[in-house]
Order: C-alpha cells, then structure tokens, then sequence
C-alpha cells in the first residue's frame, strides 16, 4: 500500500511539467558526483573491475582449500557469505582481463534493461551508487536485476546479498523466499560455512574497517525514527528502501537495489556524499508524506516522492502479487503486452 494516498497524484497534472524540475535537478547532480567519484578510476584503470577481480580470487582460494575471507588489500578485502562466493566460481579458470570486463560490461548491461523495465530515463545510468557499482564490477547490480526478475528466480538475490530478503517480503514473494533458503541449505555441505563462522570476529572487524556508508545501525535513536518513518511510507516501499540505512555496515552502493522504489526527493539525496544524508533523504520523504495527509502539496513534490513501482501499480502493471511476482519484472510478459 502507498502511504499517502495523495500520491495517486491528480491526473490533470501533466507529467512533463510537473516532472521537469526533477528532470534537470537530478541528472546534474548525478553527473557532477559521479564525475568527481570516478576521477580515481580515470587516472588509475585498474580500479575498474578490481571487486570482480577480488571476489573471483577469493572464489579461486577457497576452491584450492584457502581461506577466502583473508583475500584482498586492506581496503577491499573479502567479507561477504559464503554464498556470494556462488556468482564468481564461473571466473575462477578465466584470465583477469576476461573477469573484469565480463563483470562491468554485465553490470552495465543489466543496469540498461533495469531502466528500460522501470521506464526511467538513460540520466538514471549516471546515478552515483549505480556508476560505482558498474565500475568496480560488483554483484549489486547483478541483484537489482535478479529482484526485477519474474518468479522464483528473484530469490537468487538474497542468496548472494542477504539483505535482498526484504524486497522479496514487500513483494511477497514467498517463492523466492522458498528457493533462497531451500538454496541456502544445499550449499551447507559444500560451501566452507564452518570458516565463516570460525572467522566471523575477524570478517566483523574487516567490515567495520572497511566500511564508508553512512547507516544508522547501533544507534537506538535514529533507528527507532527510522523505523517509523515506514507508516507515512508504507510498509511495501520501506523495506526496498531500508537496506541503505538500517543494515550493518551498509555500502553506498547498497543503495543500488533499492532503484526499483526510489523517488527522486530520495535519489537526490542519496548521490550526495555526506554523511547521514542516507537517513535525511528517507525521513525527508517520510515527512512530507506526513504534510500530504494535510495540505497538497505542488505537483512536483508530488512527483518528488514517486518511485517506478508505485507508478506502474497505478498504471495497471503491477503483476499478480498472489504468485509472487514483483511490478514490472524485466521479464514478465503481462509487462510488455500492456505497452
């Protein structure tokens, strides 16, 4: 459900017009921080690709008995699950060159028919989170696109990121839930979980050294304001858009996954590289929905607080939640036949 039904947004207000500041507002922001966040992999290629380089090391580690949670520098070493090592095995016999622009040339790939399945503009590409992602070659693209994936197959996501499970439960996706845990434990027996949990202080430690996010994990306060922020946003919308904020050592480019149900009061927000900006664009968002139930807001507001999702439940396309299947998914044929 939305949380403010003044979000429905009147039909007499024509879309150009009261989409347009977000329309010149969004793409020079995203270009002016992704071009300053990029300059490091203009002047030093091997950056580009390096996580897919890290990753599919760790993955070749563990396959020759090593331990895959010491592989990598200081700043980038390997701290994911067990199951994130699954997408990189296919690398591990691959030359380097191979794996790296197998992996940002995918993750570019995929980024293009995410935005061509949601209906957002190319501009959408040079979102700062989504750029970084492609970029570096890391699996977070990879699982916005498996979340927008019709059926079962979405819940391959939350075997590789975890916290892909609370999209899966806003869409209802219980088969999706079914096939992450059913995939979970299949892996039990050959997957090195007895490392992980052996090592889990250390893993702690790597991420909390590691990490550059700005969530609000440990801190009562904030937390709990969090949290109630999803009765003006609903609950479906809160949990695509908790992960950022409320998950333990949340990445920046954690946000990515989150696209499908971001507005852009939120996304602009979320590209500006200051801390606690993750939760202000949030609890932004959640307060102005709080104003909709009172006064109307201007129809660009309006649109300001809007997300893909909830756009394509008003035009008609939201697929059938009762079989588990999230609005518009790249590859849902309900989709494309109501174009």
């Amino acid at each position: 459900m939305i949380g403010v039904p003044a979000l429905s947004i009147a039909k007499s207000v024509p879309l150009s017009r009261s989409a347009r500041p977000w329309g010149l507002i969004l793409p020079a922001v995203f270009i002016v921080v992704s071009g300053w966040q990029s300059a490091g992999a203009m002047l030093e290629w091997k950056l580009i690709g390096s996580h897919a380089l890290i990753y599919t090391e760790a993955a070749r580690t563990w396959l020759a008995g090593g331990d895959p949670w010491s592989v990598g520098p200081p700043s980038v070493v390997f701290a994911g699950p067990p199951t994130m090592l699954l997408p990189f095995v296919p690398f591990a016999l691959l030359a380097g060159e191979i794996t790296r622009w197998a992996w940002v040339l995918g993750d570019l790939a995929v980024a293009i028919a995410v935005l061509k399945a949601l209906k957002l503009p190319a501009w959408w590409l040079a979102f700062p989170p989504l750029v970084s992602a492609i970029e570096l070659g890391h699996p977070e693209v990879l699982i916005l696109g498996l979340l927008l994936v019709k059926g079962p197959i979405a819940g391959l996501a939350a075997v590789v990121k975890p916290y892909a499970v609370l999209p899966l439960v806003a869409e209802r996706n219980w088969s999706g839930l079914a096939v992450a845990a059913i995939t979970v434990v299949v892996t039990v027996p050959f997957l090195p979980w007895g490392m992980f949990m052996t090592n889990m202080p250390h893993i702690t430690a790597t991420l909390a050294s590691q990490w550059v996010g700005d969530s609000v994990y440990g801190q009562p306060v904030l937390m709990s304001l969090i949290l109630v922020a999803a009765v003006p946003l609903g609950l479906r919308r809160f949990l695509w858009l908790a992960t950022p904020v409320l998950w333990p050592y949340a990445q920046p480019i954690y946000k990515v996954p989150s696209l499908p149900m971001m507005s852009p009061l939120i996304a602009l927000a979320w590209s500006i590289p200051i801390p606690g900006m993750t939760a202000v664009g949030l609890l932004g968002a959640a307060s102005l929905c709080l104003v909709a139930r009172r006064w109307a807001l201007p129809p660009w507001l309006y649109r300001g607080l809007d997300s893909p999702l909830l756009a394509f439940d008003r035009e008609g396309r939201t697929a059938d939640r009762t079989a588990g299947l999230v609005a518009a998914p790249i590859l849902s044929a309900r989709a494309q036949s109501s174009r």
